[in-house]
């Protein structure tokens, strides 16, 4: 079979990820408006300068040579367009590690529904141009605050220039990627709120804060509030000292609050943050006091561990961590003390109850999702299910001629997102282990190309740009996908 392309990502952050053959390169965008509320569209774009082919110049040294064509497009028609060259940095030693490619490029657009397209063509690769296409929408409210998307800095510093690293007196070094390694100690951004001080008022709370993805609660050690003087923009270009914050999937808020407390804009972006070395934070748990609540009666160890491992599919990074490798070396008082912690946060005034309730769906899960292999919690439909309930409509395609064994689980409702679906498939129904192969859920798994997976019993594309899957009886995939029943 051909290896095929899948682009793969977290839905979460305003980008995507594109690779086909060596060549490797990373998308983002971001939307501001001028002050005369015009929009514009930023697009960051970083090329791995090891995955670009270099050829020899006339003076000795190496360069590398990327055609790049942008198209917006609004209801199949050509809104705006570019096209120019991407140049590598000339290097006398191909061996040697290459510099990342990074472009900045801005595109006036007025508000709607778009289609932004990618082509990435390496000259000195003779492969086809690398393709793909992200939907987005521009629109900001006229009498009341918003916030541009958020940007994330490498760095940044005072400027006096007006080049396309340059905004409102700074020069902005973007970093693209949500992926936060060890060795990055800041989070730094950069983010404009738009309003009108006649109807918001003189002054207003700016609240900015890093919570878990997982879980609807602030970290208290990384929230931060400032008074701020209301103005038609006005600019937020801040740094969080992340040194200590545990691996994670993590959300930077930023909210506009006015005098009252009352919300009056918000906006969220989403990271992933790796740090072996910041340890979850037992503070609280040590000084928990478990006597004469639920967990008072959990008296067997082994039992409780079990309990404990019931929680992961809803435990944030953290928790998960510390639960998987300091557990087993508790004692019984310690563990006790984790796991009415675990649940106090989740209801701080019936913790007892949160933890039943869910603890009858873990029941349910086991029943309905367990695999040869594996307790129902622990499978992907047991996860989804425990972290975000029961969908709406289940969509069961079992005995498609041309297809694997497929469901399509549909949300009507998640949080703040809307119309969200779940794909997953198995390739032997007796197994029951159905695996997540699409989501369009925040921080979950992304491929577009799911249906290729799906169809790979019978469909052997013959190149990877192929995505059209073929017309077979009793096909019901995007049907099912499109008016979920």
């Amino acid at each position: 079979m051909n290896k095929l392309l899948f682009f793969i990502l977290l839905s979460v952050l305003p980008g995507y990820l594109l690779q086909a053959n060596s060549l490797k390169a990373y998308m983002s965008y971001a939307i501001f408006k001028t002050p005369d509320n015009m929009p514009y569209v930023e697009t960051y774009l970083t090329i791995k300068g090891n995955s670009v082919k270099y050829t020899l110049q006339e003076n000795g040294n190496y360069s590398s040579v990327v055609d790049v064509q942008i198209i917006f497009r609004k209801n199949d028609s050509i809104i705006n367009f570019d096209k120019y060259v991407l140049t590598g940095m000339e290097v006398s030693d191909t061996s040697r590690s290459r510099k990342n490619l990074l472009d900045i490029q801005r595109y006036a657009l007025p508000a709607g529904n778009y289609e932004l397209e990618l082509n990435l063509k390496d000259r000195a690769d003779n492969v086809a141009a690398l393709v793909n296409t992200v939907e987005f929408t521009i629109g900001f409210p006229d009498n009341s605050m918003s916030f541009s998307d958020i940007e994330f800095l490498q760095s940044y510093e005072k400027s006096d220039d007006s080049t396309v690293l340059d905004k409102n007196g700074y020069r902005l070094i973007p970093y693209v990627f949500n992926y936060l390694p060890e060795s990055v100690t800041s989070l730094s951004f950069y983010a404009e709120l738009y309003g009108n001080p006649g109807t918001i008022g003189e002054s207003f709370l700016l609240n900015y804060y890093i919570r878990p993805y997982e879980l609807d609660k602030k970290l208290d050690r990384f929230f931060y509030r400032k008074k701020l003087t209301a103005e038609p923009i006005n600019v937020l270009l801040k740094s969080i000292d992340i040194s200590q914050l545990p691996g994670g999937n993590y959300l930077l808020v930023l909210e506009s609050r006015n005098r009252d407390n009352e919300l009056m804009a918000s906006k969220e972006i989403f990271f992933q943050r790796s740090n072996p070395g910041a340890s979850f934070n037992i503070t609280n748990m040590l000084l928990a006091k478990t006597e004469n609540t639920f967990v008072s009666k959990i008296t067997n160890r082994d039992t409780l561990l079990q309990y404990i491992k019931f929680t992961y599919p809803i435990s944030t990074e953290a928790e998960k961590y510390y639960a998987e490798t300091q557990s087993v070396n508790e004692n019984l008082e310690s563990l006790q003390k984790y796991f009415y912690i675990f649940w106090l946060e989740r209801n701080k005034l019936h913790p007892d109850e949160a933890w039943e309730d869910y603890y009858q769906r873990v029941k349910q899960a086991n029943k309905n999702f367990r695999t040869v292999s594996r307790e129902g919690y622990m499978s992907d439909r047991g996860r989804v299910y425990l972290q975000y309930g029961q969908p709406n409509v289940i969509s069961e395609s079992h005995h498609e001629p041309a297809a694997f064994p497929f469901e399509i689980w549909h949300y009507y409702k998640l949080d703040n997102q809307t119309d969200i679906r779940f794909v997953f498939y198995t390739q032997e129904i007796a197994t029951n282990d159905f695996q997540l192969i699409h989501s369009t859920a925040k921080g979950e798994l992304r491929n577009y190309r799911w249906q290729t997976v799906i169809y790979s019993r019978t469909w052997d594309p013959p190149s990877v740009d192929d995505a059209v899957i073929p017309d077979t009886w009793g096909s019901n995939a995007s049907e099912f996908y499109l008016r979920p029943r």
